[in-house]
Protein backbone atom coordinates (compact mmCIF):
# COMPACT_ATOMS: atom_id res chain seq x y z
CA UNK A 1 0.00 0.00 0.00
CA UNK A 2 1.04 3.69 -0.34
CA UNK A 3 2.23 6.45 2.05
CA UNK A 4 -1.41 8.37 1.70
CA UNK A 5 -3.10 6.71 4.20
CA UNK A 6 -3.39 4.83 7.37
CA UNK A 7 -6.24 1.97 6.55
CA UNK A 8 -9.24 2.02 9.14
CA UNK A 9 -10.96 -1.38 8.73
CA UNK A 10 -13.94 -2.65 10.52
CA UNK A 11 -14.79 -5.86 11.71
CA UNK A 12 -18.71 -6.34 11.73
CA UNK A 13 -20.45 -9.56 12.17
CA UNK A 14 -22.17 -10.81 8.49
CA UNK A 15 -20.26 -7.44 6.96
CA UNK A 16 -17.27 -7.84 4.15
CA UNK A 17 -14.96 -4.88 3.12
CA UNK A 18 -16.28 -2.71 5.89
CA UNK A 19 -13.65 0.39 7.06
CA UNK A 20 -14.02 3.59 8.58
CA UNK A 21 -13.18 6.69 6.80
CA UNK A 22 -11.82 8.46 9.53
CA UNK A 23 -8.40 9.87 9.54
CA UNK A 24 -8.07 10.33 5.65
CA UNK A 25 -6.65 13.31 4.88
CA UNK A 26 -8.11 15.93 3.31
CA UNK A 27 -8.11 20.14 2.82
CA UNK A 28 -8.19 21.50 6.41
CA UNK A 29 -7.35 18.33 8.41
CA UNK A 30 -8.91 14.77 8.12
CA UNK A 31 -11.83 12.89 8.17
CA UNK A 32 -13.86 12.29 11.77
CA UNK A 33 -13.70 8.97 12.72
CA UNK A 34 -17.05 7.40 13.24
CA UNK A 35 -18.75 9.62 10.33
CA UNK A 36 -18.22 7.92 7.13
CA UNK A 37 -18.33 3.95 6.89
CA UNK A 38 -18.28 2.34 3.78
CA UNK A 39 -18.66 -1.88 2.60
CA UNK A 40 -20.36 -4.33 1.49
CA UNK A 41 -24.68 -4.77 1.21
CA UNK A 42 -25.76 -5.72 4.92
CA UNK A 43 -28.06 -8.64 3.86
CA UNK A 44 -26.14 -11.05 5.96
CA UNK A 45 -26.04 -8.29 8.72
CA UNK A 46 -25.82 -10.66 12.22
CA UNK A 47 -27.54 -9.47 15.44
CA UNK A 48 -23.83 -8.74 16.74
CA UNK A 49 -23.36 -6.71 13.68
CA UNK A 50 -26.95 -4.43 13.78
CA UNK A 51 -25.64 -3.44 17.37
CA UNK A 52 -22.20 -2.48 16.22
CA UNK A 53 -23.66 -0.23 13.57
CA UNK A 54 -25.67 1.19 16.02
CA UNK A 55 -22.83 1.96 18.69
CA UNK A 56 -21.11 4.40 15.91
CA UNK A 57 -24.42 5.73 15.74
CA UNK A 58 -25.16 4.73 11.94
CA UNK A 59 -28.77 6.81 11.66
CA UNK A 60 -28.33 6.53 7.98
CA UNK A 61 -27.95 3.43 5.42
CA UNK A 62 -27.75 4.45 1.83
CA UNK A 63 -28.14 1.55 -0.65
CA UNK A 64 -26.74 1.99 -3.94
CA UNK A 65 -27.87 -1.07 -5.45
CA UNK A 66 -30.37 -2.02 -7.97
CA UNK A 67 -34.09 -3.05 -7.21
CA UNK A 68 -33.22 -6.81 -8.26
CA UNK A 69 -30.32 -6.84 -6.42
CA UNK A 70 -31.70 -5.30 -3.26
CA UNK A 71 -35.38 -7.74 -3.67
CA UNK A 72 -32.91 -10.60 -3.80
CA UNK A 73 -30.31 -9.59 -0.89
CA UNK A 74 -32.35 -6.76 1.35
CA UNK A 75 -30.39 -5.68 4.06
CA UNK A 76 -30.68 -5.88 7.36
CA UNK A 77 -31.43 -2.47 9.09
CA UNK A 78 -29.17 -1.29 12.28
CA UNK A 79 -31.37 -0.12 15.02
CA UNK A 80 -32.58 3.11 14.63
CA UNK A 81 -31.20 4.13 11.08
CA UNK A 82 -33.05 5.19 7.95
CA UNK A 83 -33.02 3.45 4.92
CA UNK A 84 -32.05 5.02 1.50
CA UNK A 85 -31.98 4.13 -1.88
CA UNK A 86 -30.20 5.48 -4.51
CA UNK A 87 -29.83 3.24 -7.78
CA UNK A 88 -27.05 5.05 -9.84
CA UNK A 89 -27.24 2.36 -12.44
CA UNK A 90 -31.07 1.74 -13.71
CA UNK A 91 -30.58 3.49 -16.55
CA UNK A 92 -27.44 2.34 -17.39
CA UNK A 93 -28.09 -1.32 -16.74
CA UNK A 94 -31.67 -0.83 -18.49
CA UNK A 95 -32.65 -4.34 -18.91
CA UNK A 96 -29.95 -6.22 -16.41
CA UNK A 97 -28.87 -6.01 -13.16
CA UNK A 98 -25.23 -4.79 -11.82
CA UNK A 99 -24.62 -8.59 -10.15
CA UNK A 100 -21.31 -10.47 -10.56
CA UNK A 101 -23.87 -13.46 -11.76
CA UNK A 102 -25.57 -11.04 -14.49
CA UNK A 103 -21.79 -9.87 -15.83
CA UNK A 104 -20.39 -13.49 -15.81
CA UNK A 105 -23.44 -14.54 -17.97
CA UNK A 106 -22.82 -11.40 -20.20
CA UNK A 107 -19.03 -12.11 -20.46
CA UNK A 108 -19.46 -14.23 -24.10
CA UNK A 109 -20.90 -10.66 -25.60
CA UNK A 110 -18.71 -8.31 -23.45
CA UNK A 111 -15.46 -8.07 -22.54
CA UNK A 112 -15.57 -7.59 -18.41
CA UNK A 113 -13.16 -5.22 -18.54
CA UNK A 114 -14.48 -3.29 -21.43
CA UNK A 115 -18.21 -3.69 -19.42
CA UNK A 116 -16.33 -2.32 -15.97
CA UNK A 117 -14.97 0.43 -17.70
CA UNK A 118 -18.13 1.86 -19.93
CA UNK A 119 -20.00 1.53 -16.10
CA UNK A 120 -17.25 4.08 -14.67
CA UNK A 121 -17.48 6.39 -17.64
CA UNK A 122 -21.37 6.43 -17.92
CA UNK A 123 -20.58 7.07 -13.84
CA UNK A 124 -19.76 10.80 -14.81
CA UNK A 125 -21.15 11.40 -18.29
CA UNK A 126 -25.01 9.61 -18.11
CA UNK A 127 -27.21 12.92 -16.61
CA UNK A 128 -29.09 9.77 -14.93
CA UNK A 129 -26.09 8.84 -13.20
CA UNK A 130 -25.10 12.44 -12.08
CA UNK A 131 -28.71 13.17 -10.93
CA UNK A 132 -28.14 10.10 -8.56
CA UNK A 133 -24.44 11.62 -7.59
CA UNK A 134 -26.44 14.97 -6.59
CA UNK A 135 -29.18 12.87 -4.20
CA UNK A 136 -26.25 11.12 -2.82
CA UNK A 137 -24.71 14.62 -1.51
CA UNK A 138 -27.75 15.77 -0.74
CA UNK A 139 -28.61 12.94 1.63
CA UNK A 140 -24.89 13.62 3.16
CA UNK A 141 -25.85 17.54 3.42
CA UNK A 142 -29.05 16.56 5.44
CA UNK A 143 -26.98 14.63 8.77
CA UNK A 144 -26.91 15.95 11.83
CA UNK A 145 -23.93 16.46 13.59
CA UNK A 146 -22.39 13.31 15.17
CA UNK A 147 -23.99 11.00 13.24
CA UNK A 148 -22.29 8.78 10.81
CA UNK A 149 -23.43 7.24 7.47
CA UNK A 150 -22.77 3.64 6.43
CA UNK A 151 -22.97 3.55 2.30
CA UNK A 152 -22.78 0.57 0.46
CA UNK A 153 -23.93 -1.08 -3.24
CA UNK A 154 -23.26 -5.14 -3.21
CA UNK A 155 -19.50 -5.81 -2.86
CA UNK A 156 -18.67 -2.05 -1.51
CA UNK A 157 -16.35 -1.61 -4.26
CA UNK A 158 -17.43 -0.51 -7.62
CA UNK A 159 -20.92 1.87 -6.87
CA UNK A 160 -19.12 2.44 -3.62
CA UNK A 161 -15.60 2.78 -4.40
CA UNK A 162 -16.71 5.89 -6.69
CA UNK A 163 -18.96 7.45 -4.57
CA UNK A 164 -16.23 7.61 -2.17
CA UNK A 165 -13.84 9.18 -4.49
CA UNK A 166 -17.00 11.60 -5.30
CA UNK A 167 -17.28 12.50 -1.36
CA UNK A 168 -13.15 12.77 -1.02
CA UNK A 169 -12.69 14.54 -3.96
CA UNK A 170 -15.40 17.63 -2.49
CA UNK A 171 -12.85 17.54 0.63
CA UNK A 172 -9.73 18.20 -1.46
CA UNK A 173 -7.93 14.70 -1.11
CA UNK A 174 -5.42 14.01 -3.48
CA UNK A 175 -6.45 11.62 -5.65
CA UNK A 176 -3.53 9.26 -4.86
CA UNK A 177 -5.18 8.94 -1.26
CA UNK A 178 -8.61 8.29 -3.27
CA UNK A 179 -7.10 5.61 -5.23
CA UNK A 180 -5.30 4.00 -2.40
CA UNK A 181 -8.85 3.94 -0.47
CA UNK A 182 -10.47 2.52 -3.14
CA UNK A 183 -7.68 -0.19 -4.20
CA UNK A 184 -8.49 -1.31 -0.31
CA UNK A 185 -11.09 -3.63 -1.88
CA UNK A 186 -9.05 -5.73 -3.17
CA UNK A 187 -7.21 -6.70 -0.03
CA UNK A 188 -10.60 -6.97 2.19
CA UNK A 189 -12.34 -9.04 -0.35
CA UNK A 190 -9.53 -11.54 -0.55
CA UNK A 191 -11.05 -14.61 0.76
CA UNK A 192 -14.71 -13.75 -0.30
CA UNK A 193 -13.65 -13.21 -3.76
CA UNK A 194 -11.64 -16.71 -3.77
CA UNK A 195 -15.27 -18.27 -2.73
CA UNK A 196 -17.04 -16.40 -5.23
CA UNK A 197 -14.34 -17.06 -7.76
CA UNK A 198 -15.16 -21.33 -7.16
CA UNK A 199 -18.72 -21.01 -7.18
CA UNK A 200 -18.67 -18.83 -10.62
CA UNK A 201 -15.87 -21.21 -11.81
CA UNK A 202 -18.25 -24.16 -11.33
CA UNK A 203 -21.69 -22.14 -13.28
CA UNK A 204 -19.16 -21.33 -16.19
CA UNK A 205 -16.75 -23.86 -16.40
CA UNK A 206 -16.02 -22.31 -19.84
CA UNK A 207 -14.43 -18.70 -18.45
CA UNK A 208 -10.74 -18.49 -16.68
CA UNK A 209 -10.24 -17.21 -13.71
CA UNK A 210 -8.62 -14.05 -14.72
CA UNK A 211 -11.61 -13.53 -16.52
CA UNK A 212 -13.60 -14.19 -13.43
CA UNK A 213 -11.26 -12.01 -11.41
CA UNK A 214 -11.50 -9.04 -12.95
CA UNK A 215 -15.42 -8.59 -12.04
CA UNK A 216 -14.15 -9.23 -8.30
CA UNK A 217 -11.58 -6.82 -8.32
CA UNK A 218 -10.98 -2.78 -8.83
CA UNK A 219 -8.78 -2.19 -10.77
CA UNK A 220 -6.84 1.30 -11.04
CA UNK A 221 -7.77 2.04 -14.69
CA UNK A 222 -11.13 1.92 -13.13
CA UNK A 223 -11.10 4.90 -11.56
CA UNK A 224 -9.12 6.65 -13.66
CA UNK A 225 -11.42 6.39 -16.50
CA UNK A 226 -13.97 8.39 -14.26
CA UNK A 227 -11.08 10.79 -13.42
CA UNK A 228 -10.50 10.81 -17.22
CA UNK A 229 -14.18 11.83 -18.31
CA UNK A 230 -14.35 14.33 -15.22
CA UNK A 231 -11.31 15.88 -17.04
CA UNK A 232 -12.48 15.60 -20.76
CA UNK A 233 -15.78 16.47 -20.18
CA UNK A 234 -15.84 19.37 -17.54
CA UNK A 235 -12.44 20.38 -17.59
CA UNK A 236 -11.55 18.63 -13.84
CA UNK A 237 -13.24 17.72 -11.34
CA UNK A 238 -14.25 20.35 -9.09
CA UNK A 239 -15.84 21.80 -12.31
CA UNK A 240 -17.58 18.37 -12.00
CA UNK A 241 -18.17 18.92 -8.98
CA UNK A 242 -20.21 21.99 -9.30
CA UNK A 243 -21.67 22.21 -12.75
CA UNK A 244 -22.85 18.45 -12.71
CA UNK A 245 -23.79 17.70 -9.31
CA UNK A 246 -24.29 21.19 -8.06
CA UNK A 247 -22.01 20.54 -5.19
CA UNK A 248 -20.61 24.42 -4.94
CA UNK A 249 -18.56 25.71 -2.27
CA UNK A 250 -20.96 26.33 0.28
CA UNK A 251 -21.86 22.87 0.42
CA UNK A 252 -18.38 21.75 0.23
CA UNK A 253 -17.73 23.74 3.19
CA UNK A 254 -21.05 22.20 4.78
CA UNK A 255 -19.99 18.70 4.21
CA UNK A 256 -16.51 19.55 5.78
CA UNK A 257 -18.25 21.38 9.11
CA UNK A 258 -19.49 17.69 9.48
CA UNK A 259 -16.85 15.55 8.24
CA UNK A 260 -13.87 17.66 8.79
CA UNK A 261 -11.18 17.94 11.97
Amino acid sequence: MGTFLTPNPLSIAGVCNARDLGGYRVQGGHIIPGRLIRGADLSALTPQGQCQLAQYPVRKVIDLRTDSECNAHPDRRPEGAQMRQLDVLKAVLKEHNASVQEMVARMGQHSPAQMLNDIYHAFVAQPSCNAVWRRWFDELLAMPQHEAVYFHCTAGKDRTGFATALVLLALGAERGLIMEDYLLSNRYRVHENQRLLAQFQAQAPDKTAAEILVLLEVQEKYLCTAFAAMDSLYGGADAYLRVALGVDDKQRAALRAWLVE
